[in-house]
């Protein structure tokens, strides 16, 4: 196995790792036995081009508000929430893939930045 395949099975086991750890649904509507997870590929993007970080951005964020589902409703503080539990997710495994093009991505989305200044400490 390269290199490149080895990264990117780290980094399937860390955004998996996140989505397991970090989408729980909400203490008072289920029990932990049912947290939910899902599984981002990203074996076929360059994450370390532009595209490729934004397409796994992308899929990050689609896998957050699938996971967060649960907690939505129709009304305001299960829609508060919901984005909570979203921006949570994507924030957490942005941090856990620590890759500086999808830092770069995340923080044109979203305020207040991540700090970069964890990238060159965790690697």
């Amino acid at each position: 196995m390269n290199s490149l395949n080895i990264i990117r099975h780290v980094m399937t086991a860390a955004i998996v790792g996140t989505l397991i750890s970090g989408f729980a649904i909400p203490a008072g509507a289920a029990d932990a036995t049912d947290a939910r997870s899902i599984t981002v590929k990203f074996g076929d993007l360059n994450v370390s081009s532009p595209d490729g970080a934004a397409a796994l951005y992308s899929r990050i964020r689609s896998a957050a508000k699938t996971v967060c589902l649960p907690a939505q409703s129709s009304s305001d503080p299960f829609k508060s929430e919901f984005d909570n539990c979203v921006h949570k997710a994507i924030a957490d495994t942005v941090t856990k893939v620590n890759r500086m093009e999808l830092y770069t991505v995340y923080n044109q989305h979203n305020t207040p930045a991540l700090p970069t200044s964890l990238l060159s400490q965790q690697r």
